[in-house]
């Protein structure tokens, strides 16, 4: 008897749950569910990058330099996340991520900070350098007020910002002074303008070489893909080594905070900006 009234029992409690579901619901349900696996063996499963990693890492033949910027840090948390990831937590971590990546090339990998301490921004850019470092990359973690807002961007230094948003972002990142790039004693004030003109206009093309093949190779991978665009970002002016910046995701997209907290999403991100690197020397070389 009891038996029974058990078995009716979970008859009933089954029969109120899946009504207080509409069918529509059910499927969306299952829709998310397929679609994170699919995005998921996508993300993880290129054997093809990693066999193009290795093989532009042995094309390598000498020592080159850069420099890793985990952007914010310290009293500076950057972007905080819907769920309180703070910014400069990610940028030090993927920071640490790509140096253990190229740990075994040629590539000498520096970083600006290696804990969680502040740097001014001429701090950072006179880091590089004194290294007299071969490229600068600097590390950040995208936000905005439209939760919706996703995906992956690299950024480099232009006259004019490429857009409205291009040009918000840079605003919001140069919070601190700049003193830095090339030390030109010239006297005359016409001579030494345009001698900064011809060095920043080089380096400016160089930084949107490296900045083209992070797009392009960026496609190989699950994620969506922002581009390339520019802005006046006050740490990527130095007048003798080409730097782009990255931002990873949007911190303050719930979906995105999560991938950006996930160890395995920062390593396959980190492949493709180190397989970008190697080419870059590879072409220049």
């Amino acid at each position: 008897m009891m038996y029974k009234f058990l078995l009716i029992k979970f008859f009933l409690t089954a029969v109120l749950i899946l009504s207080s579901c509409s069918y529509n619901e059910i499927e969306v349900r299952k829709k998310n569910i397929q679609a994170d696996k699919a995005y998921k063996l996508t993300l993880y499963t290129n054997k093809k990058l990693d066999a193009e990693f290795r093989k532009e890492k042995a094309k390598i033949n000498k020592k080159y330099i850069i420099v890793i910027d985990p952007g914010h840090g310290g009293k500076d948390p950057g972007a905080i996340g819907i769920n309180g990831t703070f910014e400069k937590d990610i940028n030090l971590l993927f920071a640490k991520i790509i140096r253990s990546v190229l740990s075994s090339s040629n590539i000498e990998v520096k970083l600006t900070r290696t804990d969680d301490r502040y740097l001014y921004l001429r701090e950072r850019i006179n880091f590089a350098e004194k290294l007299q470092a071969d490229l600068f990359i600097s590390i950040h973690a995208d936000a905005s007020k439209n939760r919706k807002a996703s995906g992956f961007s690299i950024f480099s230094l232009s006259d004019k910002a490429s857009d409205k948003e291009a040009n918000e972002l840079a605003k919001r990142e140069n919070k601190s002074d700049f003193i830095g790039g090339l030390k030109i004693r010239h006297s005359d004030p016409l001579i030494k303008d345009n001698l900064i003109k011809i060095f920043q206009r080089q380096t400016m093309n160089e930084s949107s070489k490296i900045a083209n093949i992070v797009i392009r190779n960026i496609k190989k991978i699950s994620i969506k893909n922002r581009g390339h665009r520019n802005a006046g970002f006050v740490v990527l002016k130095s007048l003798t080594i080409p730097s782009i910046l990255v931002e990873l995701g949007f911190i303050t997209n719930k979906k995105e905070e999560k991938l950006l907290n996930n160890k395995r999403y920062l390593t396959k991100i980190s492949k493709i900006i180190s397989l970008s690197i190697l080419n870059y020397f590879n072409q220049i070389d």
